[in-house]
């Protein structure tokens, strides 16, 4: 295994690592806050809806996370003359 030229600019640009970060510091601020947390449980419907929007929110930045990372962002062989 071999380490890219360009690893820092990939790692700075890639959406998945922006996206764990942030759901990284989201999690880090709800589990500081346990009020907050609370909060946004009680905005959710109660009984087995709000398991099922938990689980729904998860696959969701699941999801995200996913995308970011199969997506390209633009061509890569737009240079090369095929």
């Amino acid at each position: 295994m071999k380490l890219i030229d360009n690893w820092l600019e990939t790692l700075l640009k890639a959406g998945s690592i922006r996206l764990a970060a942030m759901a990284g510091v989201i999690a880090g601020y709800l589990a500081a806050n346990p009020d907050q947390t609370q909060a946004l449980l009680d905005l959710l419907p109660d009984g087995p809806l709000r398991v099922l929007a938990s689980a729904g929110i998860g696959l969701f930045v699941f999801s995200l996370a996913t995308g970011a990372r199969l997506v390209t962002k633009g061509s890569s062989h737009a240079d090369d003359p095929a």
